[in-house]
């Protein structure tokens, strides 16, 4: 993908999630200011690192300890997303995506190194 479609795309999203938080919030505030610019970020991480993304996706030969951290992490994120939710909606949308940021930090971390 060309680098300015994927940042096109990447502005477009940021917009489109910072626009519903807007409109979901009960009151303004800067919460949903950096809503934009870190799914932004995120989605220009995701599409250029898209085929290490594919990679995790496989289902192949996972040991139960791999399972294990999965569920785990899984289930502290839906915990936590859930309580942030409760508390405001961009409150919730800024927690999944700082765990979403955070994820696509580390997939282009991991195809940066070398094999």
């Amino acid at each position: 993908m060309r680098p300015s479609v994927r940042y096109l795309v990447s502005l477009i999203v940021g917009l489109v999630v910072a626009g519903v938080a807007v409109s979901a919030a009960d009151a303004p505030g800067f919460l949903p200011v950096a809503i934009a610019p870190l799914y932004a970020a995120t989605t220009v991480l995701v599409l250029r690192h898209r085929d290490g993304w594919k990679r995790l996706f496989r289902f192949g030969d996972q040991r139960w300890s791999d399972r294990k951290r999965g569920a785990l992490g899984g289930g502290i994120g839906a915990l936590s997303f859930s309580l942030l939710l409760a508390v405001s909606v961009p409150a919730g949308l800024v927690g999944i995506g700082l765990m979403l940021f955070g994820q696509a930090l580390t997939v282009a971390d991991y195809e940066s190194l070398p094999e």
